[in-house]
């Protein structure tokens, strides 16, 4: 079980998901949140992953330990994106529309939708995979390797939708978030 005092992240784009940060050691997680239930061990593609929330929380990190990505299913916590409610404990819609007003040329890989701009990747949402429902945070730097197997995704569900995040974050000269 998570600490109960973390109850709600929010994503700040390039950051992490605060109060996790990327480059935050496994112990200041562990800190944080409490011992993980789940604790998954290194593999040749990513260093160790640790879950709670019955996998509905998990934080991977590299080989020094330190946090490269955070990761959410709809779970009895909350989500916003720089302080705009993306999930409640409750209630977990379709965070795409949303997204999409911050960054409305994701690209997809390996079935996730990829919002380089902000940093973030959902799946199960944009593809009716009920099971498959998920948000990831990602530092600046992780995205290079998986943007090569891109493709343009069918965002044909989305026309007209507007979510509920402003259409403007502050910008760097290459278009992704300064935030």
């Amino acid at each position: 079980m998570m600490g109960a005092e973390v109850r709600s992240f929010d994503i700040q784009p390039y950051v992490g998901a605060l109060p996790i940060a990327f480059g935050l050691s496994r112990g200041e997680v562990h800190a944080l949140l409490g011992a993980p239930q789940v604790a998954s061990p290194p593999t040749q593609w990513r260093g160790i992953s640790d879950s709670w929330e019955d996998g509905k929380l998990q934080v991977g990190y590299d080989n020094d330990e330190a946090v490269v990505h955070v990761g959410f299913g709809p779970g009895d916590f909350s989500l916003s994106l720089a302080g705009t409610p993306l999930w409640s404990p409750s209630e977990h819609p379709d965070p795409n529309p949303a997204l999409l007003r911050l960054d409305p040329r994701p690209m997809e890989v390996l079935g996730f939708l990829m919002f380089d701009r902000i940093g973030v990747t959902t799946t199960g949402y944009h593809d009716d995979d009920e099971y498959d429902l998920a948000v990831t945070v990602y530092p600046r730097w992780a995205k290079d390797r998986f943007l090569t197997k891109a493709t343009s995704p069918d965002l044909s569900r989305y026309d007209g939708l507007n979510g509920n995040i402003p259409s403007t974050l502050p910008t760097a000269a290459d278009g992704t978030s300064t935030l």
